[in-house]
């Protein structure tokens, strides 16, 4: 899908015109607004209408109704426009919000936003995990389709983040200043370090598996959403390493579930391996064993690649990346089947 202009969007969709993706951006992007601060009610009814003026005004340079000096290039199609103005004061709240925002690429399909919140929207929309570190050095590797929202600099009391989709954290510890992950069913509180969250807004299960340390886990409510404690509260779980919390949607039950291994998980282990002039074709074997996938080639010149590293302390996306530094070895992962191809 290409990526749409925010009015050009709200305007498919209360037309009707949405494809279903399209339907679920506008649905994800108002959900996560529900429980947001509302800084625009905090301004006066002047800041109100220069704000509208100004976010109209960057409508009109967006769509090429305007040039970046103000001056109209395209008047055969102001009445139409203006009568998208109400839908830009509308719009207000949303861009203060910082749901509403226009990507850019980095690297190219990762779609990067600043808010005027100064909050940062990542959308994951290469077919590679990509990795983020947070203001606080924690690191958050997204799988494809995954959706993270952060502040810029998180607040003093607490460090808030939401998303969506499938996200592996490694939280960097602080108890004075509790993480918080806020997802599309429930909510996870960090009491440990590295875990995972699948929550895409369309499944009917939630769940979060624990790497190392505990978390907890609770259904979200517009109560739990505004509890920033490190508490455990009535109907919380709380999950310890090689554990899961899966919170059945349709059924309104969340619980905890014992569990020896969890195949997702794997690919996040940190291990000791070293290849000394390995080929490719000998290496393969020894990563799908270690990391529980099933990686294939795309061409069978890669088997014949010569890698020399020392891999002591990586998980399997440390591995690739790698792979791909050293040997411009890149890849497509679906689930645990990862492709290795020639970078273009």
């Amino acid at each position: 899908m290409e990526k749409p202009q925010p009015v050009g969007l709200l305007e498919k969709y209360l037309a009707g015109n949405c494809t279903k993706e399209e339907a679920t951006l506008v649905k994800n992007w108002y959900e996560s607004f529900e429980y947001e601060d509302d800084l625009f009610s905090g301004l006066n009814e002047d800041e109100k209408q220069k704000l509208r003026d100004h976010i109209f005004g960057q409508i009109l340079v967006n769509i090429g109704e305007m040039d970046a000096d103000g001056n109209l290039v395209k008047k055969s199609n102001i009445k139409k426009l203006y009568k998208w103005y109400s839908v830009a004061a509308a719009a207000v709240i949303l861009v203060v919000s910082g749901i509403l925002f226009y990507p850019h690429s980095k690297p190219a399909n990762v779609q990067v936003a600043n808010t005027v919140q100064q909050y940062q929207n990542i959308s994951n929309t290469t077919g590679k995990i990509y990795k983020v570190t947070l203001p606080d050095s924690s690191s958050v590797w997204m799988s494809p389709g995954a959706v993270l929202r952060y502040p810029k600099t998180f607040a003093a009391a607490t460090r808030n983040v939401s998303m969506t989709g499938k996200c592996f954290f490694e939280v960097t510890k602080n108890p004075r200043r509790p993480f918080i992950i806020n997802s599309n069913a429930i909510i996870t509180k960090v009491w440990g370090t590295s875990f995972l969250v699948r929550d895409d807004g369309q499944s009917d299960i939630a769940d979060v598996s624990v790497l190392t340390g505990k978390v907890s886990v609770s259904i979200r409510t517009q109560k739990s959403v505004a509890n920033t404690q490190l508490k455990m509260d009535r109907g919380d779980v709380m999950i310890y390493p090689h554990q899961k919390a899966v919170y059945k949607v349709g059924e309104h039950v969340l619980e905890a579930e014992q569990q020896v291994t969890e195949p997702a998980l794997q690919l996040w282990n940190r291990v000791n391996l070293s290849f000394d002039n390995k080929l490719l074709k000998d290496i393969i074997p020894v990563l799908n064993k270690k990391f529980g996938v099933h990686i294939v080639v795309a061409s069978e010149e890669l088997n014949r690649y010569m890698f020399n590293a020392d891999l002591n302390g990586f998980n399997l996306p440390d591995v690739l990346t790698a792979l791909k530094k050293s040997l411009n070895i890149d890849y497509q992962i679906a689930d645990n089947n990862i492709t290795l191809q020639q970078t273009n």
